[in-house]
């Protein structure tokens, strides 16, 4: 077992955290919202049920990042491991940097913190954050060898992160303004995406992947590595046709695990010309 007596209880109690906040109501409209969204068919009390787990599993989630900073390396590479990593093994030698598209699924965090803790150079281009948990995440990405890029002006660190065959891991499934972002289908709707990864993997040549963690029935991580993903096209079709690709793999496992996605966040607050 992973976790102890002691860890297993705080784990219980970041579930319960999660749970008392749907109870209260914190952003549960935005979430059934948009499992109604994903999940028109499945009735309102299945909707209901699947939020509910999402809240414990963000929870437990949140828990967590406090109780890894106590494990070992040998037991963090139990706790996490990966399903394709040759993957990136494979893109990494090819000298050109991969472009790893992430998602608020699962226990994303988890992952700014073991592949650096492998040897892997990894840089985050993430908003930044002015709470004061926010700021804790900051540090502890960065004590643990992740290096944090701000979302605006930092496209050439980004490529020189690249040209030095490093990591890039970039955020694909949050709401973007329509100056920023590119329209692609999720869930049936069309959302507003950041075409970031598909861009600079475009610009590099860096091989383009997705990770998403899936948690285990041991308490453990599995990270399931997708792509890479490729395109024939050029210019802004090839852009459209990654970052499509992109959010279709966020959506394939945010169905298979719908306990897993960040539904807290408004993924389709802007809407495009016409309101479609």
């Amino acid at each position: 077992m992973i976790w102890g007596p002691f860890a297993r209880s705080f784990l219980w109690f970041g579930e319960r955290l999660g749970a008392l906040a749907y109870l209260f109501g914190i952003r549960r409209g935005v979430a059934l919202d948009g499992l109604s969204r994903a999940f028109p068919e499945a009735p309102l009390a299945e909707r209901r049920r699947l939020a509910r787990a999402a809240y414990r599993q963000l929870g437990r989630s949140l828990v967590e990042l406090f109780l890894v900073r106590r494990k070992s390396d040998q037991e963090l590479e139990h706790l996490v491991r990966f399903d394709g990593w040759e993957k990136y093994q494979a893109a990494l030698a090819k000298g050109r940097g991969v472009v790893c598209a992430i998602a608020h699924f699962g226990n994303f965090e988890l992952l700014a913190r073991e592949v650096p803790r492998r040897g892997v150079p990894l840089s985050v281009i993430v908003r930044t954050l002015d709470d004061r948990f926010g700021r804790w995440i900051e540090r502890d990405r960065s004590e643990r060898g992740a290096k944090a890029l701000a979302a605006r002006g930092s496209s050439q660190a980004a490529l020189l992160a690249l040209r030095g065959n490093e990591v890039l891991a970039i955020a694909v499934d949050q709401n973007m303004r329509p100056s920023r972002g590119v329209f692609v289908d999720f869930f049936g709707s069309k959302a507003c995406t950041t075409p970031a990864a598909a861009v600079f993997a475009l610009r590099s040549g860096a091989a383009l992947l997705a990770a998403f963690p899936v948690r285990q029935s041991d308490g453990t991580h599995l990270v399931h590595v997708r792509g890479p993903f490729e395109t024939k096209l050029t210019g802004r079709a090839a852009v459209l046709e990654l970052t499509q690709a992109l959010t279709r793999a966020v959506e394939d496992e945010a169905r298979a695990h719908p306990d897993h996605w960040y539904w807290v966040h408004r993924r389709w607050k802007t809407r495009p010309p016409g309101g479609g």
